[in-house]
Parts: structure tokens; C-alpha cells; sequence
């Protein structure tokens, strides 16, 4: 099992950090273990919106089935999900206001058959790497779509 919790202070409002976060469409700018949808929700995400998402991290590829179980506009969302792998996902994204900037939280908690042993302690670290892409993609992407001069990147 893999059990990670990272934070990043990313320059925005909360809003508008939700409305990035809450439109998944934007993923494939910021979010470092996104690698493109089978599937997306039908609108914006609510409880009980699903999704198919292919993820990569290291040279393993899963593809998840989310399912939004919590979505408490604009501080909170939590994806359960279940991957061909044999994969079981858990992530919370929350955001928390601290003025003009938003602390960024995503936990995330897996287990797979293929997180064992040596292999799975590898990609431990590899998950929390991503994560920190992920969190630092999600700021770099916010301040261009706020009119910043910075190009959306994908990490």
C-alpha cells in the first residue's frame, strides 16, 4: 500500500483553484500521473460523476475508474477509484484559503498487487515525485490561466 499526503501554497484564490481542479478537462496541463481519459463525466464533477483515466507512473500504465464520492465546492473532492491492475484508489484534493493564496492537499492512498516488495517501495517514492509534480504543475497552470505570462506545462 502506498499512503502519501503532500501540500503546496499555490498563488490564487481558492475559487479559482477550484475551478481548475474541478474541471478535469484541465488535468492534461497539470497533473503529472494523468496520461489521458477513456472516459469523462458527462458535466462538471458532483458526487457520484464518473471518469476512466489512464494513469503512468514509472512504465506502469493502469487504467481507474473513478467515482467522485465527496465534492464540497470549492474546499473539497475525493475520487475513489478501482484500475486494471487489480489497483485501488483513494485521493483527496483539498483546498484550504489563506488569504490570496490556497494550501493545496492531495492524499493519496493505493493498493495494488503490484505494490509489493521492492518494486512497490520504488514506486513509493515515484508516486510521492509525481505528486509533487502534480501540485507544482497545478500552480504553474492556475497563474497562466489567470493571465500570467507563464506557458501550461505538463510534468
Amino acid at each position: 500500500m502506498v499512503a502519501i499526503s503532500c501540500d503546496k501554497i499555490v498563488p490564487a484564490q481558492q475559487q479559482r483553484v477550484w475551478d481548475v481542479i474541478s474541471d478535469v478537462s484541465t488535468f492534461e496541463h497539470w497533473h503529472a500521473l494523468h496520461e489521458g481519459w477513456e472516459e469523462m463525466p458527462s458535466g462538471p464533477i458532483d458526487v457520484g460523476s464518473t471518469m476512466v483515466e489512464k494513469i503512468k507512473v514509472a512504465a506502469l500504465v493502469d487504467t481507474i475508474t473513478f467515482e467522485v464520492k465527496t465534492c464540497r465546492t470549492p474546499s473539497e473532492v475525493v475520487f475513489r477509484g478501482a484500475g486494471s491492475t487489480g489497483s485501488k484508489i483513494h485521493m483527496r484534493l483539498g483546498l484550504e484559503p489563506t488569504g490570496e493564496t490556497t494550501t493545496v492537499t492531495i492524499d493519496l492512498d493505493v493498493t495494488s498487487p503490484l505494490l509489493v516488495g521492492p518494486i512497490g517501495k520504488a514506486l513509493n517514492g515515484t508516486f510521492t515525485k509525481r505528486l509533487r509534480q502534480t501540485l507544482d504543475g497545478l500552480a504553474t497552470y492556475v497563474a497562466s490561466v489567470d493571465g500570467s505570462t507563464e506557458t501550461p506545462s505538463r510534468h
